[in-house]
């Protein structure tokens, strides 16, 4: 597990199997505490402040890196990739990738299709995102029905039908902060249940607590957080 501080690039602090640093002007940084695919070796932090020097890229200055368990050789890699004009960090837990493409696909859906698209005062309110596999719980509260808990891994798609009608909701929690357990929600809506060949519809995010649920107009309908842990 790696842990990085870089505020220079919006990043407080965050820790994960692999971290990413995001750079309005060169792109994302890739880090990890071991060997991946198309990484290279750019030393070793002992958990002070850490400089990462990669070919085309410069220099990217770490106001801390390291592991819990003791110094860490880094490996890392930059692409020159569109951020949207936005830094941060998104950190995450999965580490079995086929290949470089694999693992560069699976960190530009996180930063493009999660990250960019979180509300901007959540985004800036919590700019650390982190993928781990915690599990959210969630209440659904639809006008003129019982309440119904689902819970799958964040990250991962719940599928709820809409009762009285073909549609399906369906909802992918990110969990934004662990203490509040506040959590951000992919909206979306299929028009039948057969998923494969259903018309989606994106509802884009909202955010909810157990303090605050989400509103929905349509459907009519309430998301609450059970527990995001």
């Amino acid at each position: 597990m790696l842990s990085v501080s870089a505020p220079a690039f919006g990043c407080p602090a965050t820790e994960g199997a692999f971290v990413v640093l995001l750079d309005p002007g060169r792109g994302m940084l890739l880090l990890s505490g071991a060997k991946f695919v198309g990484g290279h070796r750019v030393g070793r932090a002992s958990g002070g402040a850490f400089r990462v020097a990669l070919p085309r890229s410069g220099a990217w200055e770490l106001a801390r890196a390291g592991s819990a368990v003791g110094p860490v050789a880094m490996w890392g890699a930059a692409y020159r990739v569109s951020t949207g004009g936005v830094g941060g960090c998104v950190a995450f837990d999965h580490e079995q990738f086929s290949s470089e493409g694999d693992l560069v696909t699976y960190v530009q859906w996180l930063v493009n299709d999660v990250y960019l698209k979180l509300p901007q005062a959540e985004r800036e309110r919590f700019p650390a995102l982190r993928l781990s596999n915690r599990t959210v719980r969630l209440r659904l509260q639809l006008a003129g029905y019982e309440p119904t808990l689902v819970q799958e891994t964040e990250g991962a798609t719940i599928a709820f039908r809409v009762p009285g009608t073909p549609r399906v909701l369906l909802l992918r929690p990110f969990v934004l902060d662990e203490a509040t357990e506040r959590v951000a929600i992919d909206l979306s809506i299929a028009d039948q249940p057969d998923l494969q060949s259903a018309q989606k519809r994106s509802l884009g995010f909202v955010v909810a607590s157990a303090a605050q649920p989400a509103t929905l107009a349509d459907p009519a309908m309430t998301i609450q957080v059970e527990s995001a842990k």
